[in-house]
């Protein structure tokens, strides 16, 4: 039975046998640079070209994370739980899901323009460009977090409900693990502990293994280079 204490933002931790951990956390990492970039976007001065630059950057990694997020549920999570409660007859579980695919379906030409708002920042200082940029990130803040919290409070009841354990188990370690470059991999682990207390991220590590923590150490060095140029206008503690 999962027991998983409510991470900053988390909408819900329905109980069930799957451990979850990993995607909550995944989801607080979304939540976090949301609230850090639209805190950027107001705070960073137009002519500041290089932090521009580094927010753009920035910000592939945050799209490509998410993008490979999405594309998981869409095409493992999605489909065998659409299997599973077509065969219980589970109409509002059915309805649910349609949903999470909507939904995804709405966040991805926000991201697009936020990218084209940060790419016209990163070349020229425009106050309406940053204006828009702003709203943007707003936008898209307000939705994948609503989408978050309904995929946290029901579609995660529907895993916990149809999947068990040591299946769910099985397809974090076999489905959901690939698919990142060997770069991007490198960066999504410090990505997604960044901020987290030694609580929450030590039991992870521990169940993860020796791999993941070398990994961890390796991509360190690499995301704060990466990270910390793009949020320097950013007081410490926003989106925690």
């Amino acid at each position: 039975m999962s027991a998983v204490a409510l991470l900053p933002g988390q909408a819900a931790a329905p109980e069930g046998p799957a451990d979850l951990s990993m995607m909550y956390v995944l989801h607080h990492g979304f939540r976090r640079d949301l609230a850090r970039f639209a805190e950027a976007a107001r705070r960073t001065p137009d002519g500041d070209r290089a932090t521009w630059r580094a927010l753009l950057a920035r910000w592939d990694l945050f799209a490509t994370l998410l993008h490979d997020h999405h594309h998981k549920e869409d095409e493992i999570l999605w489909p065998l739980l659409h299997e599973r409660v077509t065969e219980a007859g589970d109409d509002r579980g059915a309805h649910v899901l349609a949903a999470m695919e909507a939904e995804h379906e709405l966040i991805d030409p926000l991201l697009e323009a936020v990218r084209a708002g940060l790419s016209s920042l990163a070349e020229r200082g425009a106050p309406l460009v940053r204006a828009g940029l702003v709203a943007d990130l707003e936008r898209a803040r307000a939705e994948l977090g609503s989408h978050l919290a309904h995929e946290e409070r029901d579609a995660i009841a529907l895993l916990q409900a149809y999947v068990g354990g040591e299946e769910w188990a099985h397809l974090e370690r076999t489905r959901f693990r690939g698919g990142l470059s060997p770069r991007d991999l490198l960066k999504m682990l410090p990505w997604a502990v960044q901020g987290l207390p030694r609580s929450v991220v030590d039991p992870l590590l521990a169940e993860a293994g020796l791999p993941f923590r070398v990994l961890l150490r390796l991509g360190r060095r690499g995301y704060e280079r990466l990270d910390r140029p793009a949020f320097t206008h950013v007081p410490d503690g926003v989106g925690a």
